[in-house]
């Protein structure tokens, strides 16, 4: 999921060189950009942000009016707010804290400061709405018409998985395809199967090179679009067992 990050200010100079620097250094970042809360408001309305980063010269009641009922809706308790400023006011900042605001930005400052921040504010493993596990020796089989390979499973949970495999043509990365997930004997005695899950890929990226530079594996993100409940109930025996072996761990 990209972390939407909202830019907020009178000058479009300083949200372009905001937006650079966010850019440059943070991969699953989406950035969009307001002149003042009231667009801030009209674009919180029409799409969920992540982050809004706004300046302190904006910092006024009208401000803080925003803030209060921003924070107030249950559907953006997920919101964080980080105001930016050449001047720190301990005083200043103090209001905005208690109206909501929970981190502060001295400018100027380096990428890596505002790209700490930023995932300070954001923990992108926040993001996910379920759980994923890494289940030792578990394979998808992913099939596409005719066409069948095998992919180990980096981690897994009810909403997609991660998974690793040879540099293909067979299958078409495109469209659609069914996945079918094969874990190792458990609890229950015999290997456990979810089968029939219709999913695509989200991402994915090169892990291994041969020796000529040409891709050797690949690792694809894949989303499931359906979860049939024979293939979420052993997803949850699987997962179980997985929270049963970290409790006697700890």
């Amino acid at each position: 999921m990209p972390r939407k990050i909202l830019i907020v200010d009178q000058s479009a100079s300083i949200r372009r060189i905001l937006r650079t620097m966010i850019l440059a250094n943070i991969n699953d970042a989406d950035v969009t950009e307001a002149e003042d809360s009231r667009a801030a408001t009209a674009l919180i309305a029409t799409e969920s942000q992540h982050i809004v980063l706004f300046s302190w010269e904006s910092s006024n009641k009208q401000w803080f009016k925003f803030i209060k009922q921003t924070k107030s809706d249950p559907d953006n308790h997920r919101l964080s707010f980080i105001v930016f400023t050449a001047s720190p006011d301990d005083e200043r900042y103090e209001m905005a804290r208690r109206a909501g605001v929970g981190y502060r930005l001295v400018t100027p400052c380096t990428p890596e400061t505002l790209t700490e921040l930023i995932n300070q504010a954001c923990n992108p493993a926040l993001l996910r709405d379920t759980r994923r596990y890494n289940v030792p020796h578990s394979i998808a089989t992913l099939a596409q018409g005719v066409a069948s390979l095998d992919a180990t499973i980096i981690n897994i949970s009810m909403g997609g998985m991660l998974c690793e495999i040879p540099l293909t043509d067979e299958l078409d990365w495109t469209v659609p395809l069914l996945a079918t997930i094969t874990f190792p004997a458990g609890d229950q005695g015999g290997p456990l199967t979810a089968a029939n899950l219709f999913s695509v890929i989200s991402s994915f990226f090169v892990q291994k090179r041969n020796s000529d530079y040409t891709p050797k594996t690949i690792r694809i993100s894949m989303r499931f679009l359906n979860l049939p409940p024979e293939a979420e109930t052993m997803l949850n025996i699987v997962f179980s067992q997985a929270d049963t072996l970290e409790k006697e761990f700890d």
